[in-house]
């Protein structure tokens, strides 16, 4: 177990003082000290410029862990008692630690900026849980939804949701049993028929955008969390999927990320290039199964096209399975509640459909989540190693532009 804390002296006290019987002879708590985070290595990420800052806090300076072991359930239940702390499920407890001195801030905005290109979200089964059109409206912008004709009376009888908003897609896709990939084809070329050069498709489940900076996840409630993406994505020549992390992804004391990560997977909330992917790819999306992984793979595998996934823009994507609806009871056959149904046989054919087409560069593992359900694993940057290529007209110019926001006490 680890221990969070600002007060080293006192933690490393109850430590050396904490007697255990043991057979032969009493003994304390073994433990080490995690300080690598105070040896913050310096942010100096070539292509972020022009961008919103991004740094470490110094917070981090002032708080320290300490790596307890323990190696039995009696070590385990002194180590709570000790702490006074409820026993828990986590692999750290919090123990006389200073709150984050922007704890009380939140982002205010100038100006409104809306996206440059359209956003769809593809929707099934969920039209009394819109985690993704609620965060989308709370953030005042433009989007549309697109709902099978079997739902839609559905969908546009929830108040809460705009019915204008609402795209009518021409045929129950799910029936195909090809998962998204029907409607993520539709949105690809409705949007290309309204004129636009990219699109974003975003999941349903998606709770909240943020933005990470100085060790902390702060809600971004405005339409530049995708402008800054955009804006990113339009000076390069060769980007083809730009995205964001996940904020379940990021602890609050990771040091070891840059601003964005150049050649890497792109999931769940995905502005996609499609007047340059339709000039390179054979097929739009494709197959039954993570279809997001198999895309990104064929972008890197032109060899010169990028794929990038934000760290600074994060987004509050719920876990597959956790949630009704969706692929959850369909392709992905879990169980009605969402809970392991025939030791997650979908899931199992997720992994084999991409390992079909992929080979070795997709390896298996189970070591994701606590439930052991099986998943994959590639090394994306180990085996694509393409650099980004600005467009003429653009001067890598290294200065912060913080757009509309500004970090204020509330």
């Amino acid at each position: 177990m680890k221990v969070h804390t600002s007060n080293r002296e006192k933690v490393e006290s109850i430590l050396k003082n904490t007697k255990i019987n043991g057979k032969f002879w009493d003994y304390t708590l073994s433990y080490e000290m995690d300080d690598s985070y105070h040896n913050m290595n310096p942010l100096d990420q070539e292509h972020y410029f022009d961008l919103p800052e991004f740094k470490w806090s110094d917070y981090l300076k002032e708080r320290f862990i300490f790596d307890v072991k323990l190696h039995n359930e009696e070590e385990r239940e002194i180590f709570f008692k000790i702490f006074n702390h409820k026993p828990t499920i986590n692999s750290y407890i919090h123990y006389e630690l200073d709150d984050h001195p922007l704890k009380e801030h939140e982002y205010e905005y100038s100006e409104k900026i809306s996206p440059k290109y359209p956003i769809y979200v593809i929707t099934k089964g969920r039209w009394e849980k819109t985690l993704t059109i609620d965060t989308l409206e709370d953030m005042s912008i433009d989007f549309r939804i697109c709902v099978e004709p079997d739902e839609y009376d559905n969908y546009i009888a929830n108040p809460k949701i705009d019915k204008n908003k609402v795209i009518k897609l021409p045929e129950n896709f799910s029936e195909r049993k090809q998962g998204g990939i029907p409607v993520r084809n539709f949105v690809w070329q409705h949007s290309i028929d309204r004129g636009f050069a990219k699109h974003w498709i975003i999941d349903d489940n998606i709770q909240g955008f943020f933005r990470w900076n100085e060790n902390t996840q702060k809600r971004v409630r405005d339409g530049v969390f995708f402008r800054i993406m955009e804006d990113f994505s339009d000076r390069y020549e060769n980007v083809g999927l730009t995205s964001c992390q996940y904020a379940s992804f990021i602890p609050a004391i990771d040091c070891g990320r840059e601003g964005f990560i150049v050649n890497t997977r792109t999931y769940s909330c995905i502005l996609i290039n499609t007047e340059l992917l339709d000039t390179r790819l054979e097929e739009r999306w494709r197959g039954t199964y993570n279809e997001d992984t198999d895309l990104t793979l064929r972008v890197l595998s032109t060899g010169d096209l990028c794929t990038v996934n934000f760290n600074s823009l994060l987004s509050g994507k719920q876990t597959t399975g956790t949630m009704k609806g969706g692929n959850t009871t369909t392709i992905y056959e879990f169980g009605e509640d969402g809970q392991e149904n025939a030791k997650f046989t979908g899931l199992k054919k997720k992994f084999d459909e991409l390992k079909e087409n992929w080979g070795d560069i997709v390896t298996y593992t189970t070591s994701r989540h606590k439930d052991g359900r099986p998943h994959h694993h590639i090394a994306y940057t180990k085996y694509f190693k393409q650099e980004l290529k600005l467009k003429p007209n653009v001067k890598m110019e290294p200065k912060v532009n913080n757009y509309n926001m500004t970090l204020t006490k509330q």
